[in-house]
């Protein structure tokens, strides 16, 4: 049984010192545990063999050399133990010179006759004799062993993660080797006189071998897991073919040999048998590697639904922020991650972060070094970019890329179960990091389009609001207008009625019988009070109109008298601007309508007057024709004249407030632009519609058509104002 024992501590410490030095030859720390490794193996072959025959003549130099080994495992454990785990060496030179120097002093003592000078056989066992210089050892045993151990329990304490369960089951491997052993082999050998316990040396180094084993297996110990399960999945495989193979060969040989002795039979039945383990080869390595994966790295997600769910989650979502969270989130769900994190690039810079679990800080400096498709920390990449993502605490790290653009990074972190990324999980995350990419870029622009809206609304509302404090400020001015027209029309009106009242008793003698060389200047005075007079009246009903005062009040009117009165009251000012102003009585009876007959008469009245002013400036040559006709249930008043007409550019403005066109404003520079602004209103409010043609040059036709059953627009204000006003005078 021991040796058996013994052959398996030798394999398996042999390869795991190999292992750990060829994984990382320019790593100290790996090159450290190799020593260790192969002088823990040596102590315990040495140990086997003093064990074979303890009373024989060599068996001082056997004891000997056990401390001799004894030395160098102790030095390489303490170099190890303040190392580890770091690549390059971190103690001073100096010390390590010191301390070196010192082992080689006391390996040289183990050697010679001054540790054990003899050995003294009892019982059947040797008991060697302590020499001077033993302290020296026990010295250098001291200090090497609890130092190690003090820097070991120091960096555990610090560590974090990973580290920290590779830290726990390297002591507890330790404390076998270098604390048991110790114990058993040295102090008990000294103090009661017996080596029993020697031959159990191959024993503790299996069992440190075995702890340190199930480290690189479980807590990624060295980087070398993925060596060990592949190394083991390849020798499993051939083993199994070379074993299907041998038994094949043999059964079907010998049963060919045996029926027919032919030996071309039995190499074609081998080439078949070659070719057909052959073809097997892949399909058994990987159900091999299929178990090993699941031994080593125990998968414990269902990768179909984690892409299922990525893909939902970029499908119902294109806001960066929660697509990038919810993503994260997921991953570090259902893969069990310490960490992950999403990282946008904006030219030269970071421009979006999220992150679940620890974080670093990142820069771009660092970001830049690892632009390529897939880098996983654990295997794939040494020197700067390995210490780059170990700073960020990043296992691995896969570049958002489109077809055409770099986009940015998905970074994760360890495994909580401490497992590293198998092929599979490589294969998962390129699938979910090329949606990403997609997703991220479609977020990223959704997101510069969300700026430019904000910060365009942003613009739109101050806009806005410096429109509505002008536009305040407009509304004031207008009504400051509105009541200065209000005021100024009705202050005009008592002087104008005044000197309309004694101009036209001039004329018509009430003072004396006027000369013929007066009458013209006073029709002309007249003529101007009472043009001054219906401009006054067009101002104040549209202040009016504009404080809500203006109001139909309707009666049953015969515009049949309206209209013919309103015409001869024109026709002085038309003989005076030598216009031939026509009625056209209608063909048919004009029933009565019910009418504002005031507001009307000013409508007549200022269409006319317009016509007038706006016909043919040849003297002679100007036509103003009045039309009053029934169509059918309406009545159709018109003004046709043959005068300047209207530019059809302006048309659509004619009937604005204070507006003119530039023609009428040269032919009549008297005009307040408010006639044809009142006119529209009035027609409007009795439920009629306005008429009007015109020809640049030609002349013009106004008009309005009225339904004979007229439906009255009052303003609400207006009329609560004057239902308010006939209360507070008693009607």
């Amino acid at each position: 049984m021991l040796i058996f024992i013994v052959f398996l501590t030798t394999v398996l410490q042999g390869l795991l010192a190999l292992v750990v030095f060829l994984k990382h030859r320019t790593s100290l720390t790996n090159v450290l545990f190799a020593a260790v490794s192969v002088t823990t193996l040596a102590w315990a072959l040495v140990n086997f063999v003093y064990s074979l025959n303890p009373v024989s003549e060599t068996s001082l130099l056997i004891i000997r050399a056990v401390m001799f080994c004894v030395v160098l495992q102790n030095t390489a454990f303490f170099l190890f133990a303040k190392n580890f785990p770091n690549t390059k060496l971190i103690i001073r030179k100096r010390t390590v010179a010191i301390y070196l120097l010192y082992s080689a002093m006391v390996a040289g003592v183990a050697l010679s006759p001054y540790l054990f000078t003899g050995v003294v056989v009892s019982d059947g066992q040797s008991n060697p004799t302590p020499g001077p210089l033993i302290p020296f050892f026990i010295i250098h045993a001291a200090v090497s062993i609890i130092g190690a151990f003090i820097s070991l329990f120091k960096k555990y304490n610090r560590s974090k993660g990973v580290e920290k369960n590779q830290l726990r089951f390297i002591l507890i491997g330790s404390m076998l080797n270098w604390i048991i052993v110790p114990i058993t082999n040295f102090g008990i050998t000294l103090v009661v006189k017996t080596t029993f316990f020697v031959q159990f040396g191959p024993v503790y180094t299996l069992l440190f071998a075995g702890i340190i084993g199930y480290a690189i297996i479980a807590q990624k110990l060295f980087d070398i897991r993925a060596i060990v399960a592949r190394s083991l999945a390849y020798t499993l495989s051939l083993g199994s073919i070379g074993i299907v193979f041998g038994l094949a060969a043999f059964g079907v040989g010998g049963y060919l040999s045996r029926e027919f002795g032919n030996p071309q039979i039995q190499f074609v039945s081998d080439a078949v048998l070659a070719l057909s383990l052959a073809a097997a080869y892949q399909p058994v390595r990987r159900f091999f590697q299929k178990i090993t994966d699941k031994i080593f790295y125990r998968d414990k997600y269902d990768s179909q639904q984690l892409i299922n769910e990525i893909g939902r989650i970029l499908a119902a979502e294109i806001e960066l922020g929660p697509l990038s969270n919810k993503i994260v989130s997921e991953l570090v769900h259902q893969m069990r991650l310490s960490d992950a994190n999403i990282v946008v690039l904006e030219g030269n810079k970071v421009y979006f972060d999220a992150h679940q679990g620890q974080h670093e800080a990142l820069s771009y400096d660092d970001l830049r070094h690892l632009a390529r498709s897939v880098i996983v920390a654990d295997e794939m990449v040494a020197g700067e970019r390995k210490e780059i993502l170990k700073r960020l605490g990043v296992s691995i790290s896969l570049a958002l890329r489109t077809s055409n653009e770099f986009v940015g990074f998905l970074f994760l972190g360890e495994k909580l179960s401490g497992d590293i990324y198998t092929e599979a999980d490589i294969k998962v995350l390129q699938i979910i990091a090329n949606e990403l990419a997609v997703g991220v870029q479609n977020a990223k622009a959704y997101s510069e389009i969300q700026q430019f809206n904000e910060t365009l609304q942003a613009k739109v509302d101050d806009a806005t609001k410096r429109l509505r404090h002008a536009n305040e400020e407009l509304k004031e001015l207008d009504q400051a207008k509105d009541e200065f027209i209000s005021m100024a029309s009705h202050q005009l009106r008592t002087p104008l009625t005044t000197t309309k009242g004694y101009v036209s008793m001039v004329l018509e003698g009430d003072f004396g019988k006027p000369t013929r060389d007066m009458k013209e200047p006073l029709t002309q005075a007249l003529d101007s009070a009472n043009r001054m007079a219906r401009m006054v009246s067009d101002l104040l009903n549209v202040s009016r109109m504009d404080a809500g005062k203006f109001f139909i009040d309707a009666h049953d009117s015969d515009l049949s008298k309206v209209v013919p009165e309103e015409v001869n009251g024109l026709q002085t000012l038309a003989g005076s601007r030598q216009v031939a102003l026509t009625y056209h009585e209608p063909k048919h009876k004009i029933p009565t309508i019910n009418l504002d007959e005031d507001k009307m008469r000013q409508v007549i009245m200022n269409l006319i007057d317009n016509s007038i002013h706006y016909s043919n400036a040849t003297p002679g040559l100007g036509k103003t024709d009045v039309y009053l006709e029934l169509d059918k249930k309406e009545v159709v008043f018109k003004v046709v004249d043959n005068g300047i007409g209207v530019p059809k550019a302006v048309q659509p403005k004619l009937f604005g407030k204070f507006f003119r066109a530039g023609n009428a404003q040269k032919t009549r520079p008297d005009g307040t632009g408010l006639g044809l602004y009142l006119v529209k209103r009035v027609v409007e409010d009795h439920g009629g519609k306005i008429i009007f043609e015109s020809t640049e040059g030609k002349g013009s036709t106004f008009g309005f058509r009225m339904p004979l059953q007229t439906v009255i627009h009052n303003d609400p204000k207006a009329m609560k104002r004057l239902a308010a006003a006939q209360v507070s005078a008693g009607q």
